[in-house]
C-alpha cells in the first residue's frame, strides 16, 4: 500500500490529494523464451483476462507501424515481435475496483457492491523499447506516457535519462516518478514545471519507470476515480567481455 497522486480537475489542473491504494502497472518482459505482457507490482505479478488487453501496436525503428501477432494464454497475453520491431505499446483496462463493507477492494464497480462509497476504475499504459529507435518521439494513441529524450537502449546503468510526462499531449508537472517499479517502488523523483525528470538508469537489465495518477469522477454510480498508471521500459543487456 502506498500513495498515489491524485488530480482534482476543474477544467485544468488546480490541485491534487493523496490517496492511499494498491497498484499494478503493466510492461512486456521475457518470460520463458517469450514476451509476455506481465501486469505487476513491484516484485510480483498477477494473473489476467486477455480480454484486459485492449490495444497492442508496434512500430519500427522510423515509427513505421508494424504487425505484431498476440496469443491469449490462461491467463495472460504474449506478443511475438520481429526483428524489425523496435517499439511495442499496451493499453490495458483492469476493470473497476470497489472497498466492499470488509475494507477489501473487489473487481466490481460501486453499484455491484451494497454499501460501497469508494471506488476506482484502473486503466494502464505501457511504452516498451525493446531494441533502438532513430528518435523517441511522443505516441498518438497512449493517454499517459513517459517520454524519453534520447534512445534509452543506447544508455548504460548509471546514466542520466532525461524524460518527460505528457497527459494528453500536455506536459504533466510536479507529478511523481517511480524510478524502478520493480525493485524500488518507494523510490521516486517529480517532474518540474515543463513536465521534465531526469532518472539515473538504476539497472544493467530490465527498467521500467512508472507514473501513476488519478482523476476524480463526479456523479457515476461506477467509480469515485479513474487511476491511470502508465510505464516506460527497456532491456540493457550486459556487455560482453
Amino acid at each position: 500500500m502506498r500513495k498515489i497522486v491524485v488530480f482534482i480537475l476543474t477544467g485544468s489542473l488546480v490541485g491534487m490529494v493523496s490517496q492511499t491504494v494498491s497498484a499494478h502497472g503493466i510492461w512486456i518482459a521475457n518470460r520463458v523464451d517469450q514476451k509476455q505482457i506481465v501486469l505487476g507490482e513491484g516484485p510480483l505479478d498477477n494473473g489476467y483476462k486477455s480480454e484486459n488487453v485492449k490495444q497492442i501496436n508496434a512500430y519500427t525503428s522510423d515509427w513505421s507501424a508494424i504487425s505484431i501477432p498476440q496469443k491469449a494464454h490462461s491467463n495472460y497475453v504474449t506478443v511475438e515481435p520481429t526483428d524489425k520491431t523496435s517499439v511495442v505499446t499496451v493499453v490495458f483496462d483492469y476493470g473497476y475496483w470497489t472497498k466492499n463493507s470488509q475494507g477489501k477492494y473487489v473487481n466490481l464497480p460501486m453499484d455491484k457492491v451494497a454499501g460501497a462509497t469508494n471506488g476506482t476504475h484502473a486503466i494502464k499504459y505501457s511504452v516498451n523499447y525493446l531494441t533502438s529507435v532513430n528518435q523517441p518521439k511522443v505516441i498518438d494513441n497512449i493517454p499517459l506516457q513517459i517520454v524519453p529524450k534520447v534512445d534509452p537502449t543506447k544508455l548504460k546503468r548509471g546514466d542520466n535519462l532525461p524524460i518527460t510526462v505528457y497527459k494528453d499531449g500536455k506536459p504533466l508537472a510536479n507529478t511523481p516518478v517511480i524510478i524502478d517499479v520493480v525493485s524500488n517502488l518507494d523510490k521516486t523523483t517529480k517532474t518540474d514545471d515543463k513536465g521534465e525528470a531526469s532518472i539515473t538508469i538504476p539497472n544493467q537489465g530490465l527498467n521500467i519507470i512508472g507514473v501513476e495518477i488519478g482523476f476524480p469522477i463526479k456523479d457515476s454510480k461506477l467509480a469515485t476515480q479513474d487511476k491511470f498508471f502508465t510505464t516506460l521500459t527497456f532491456t540493457l543487456m550486459p556487455e560482453e567481455d
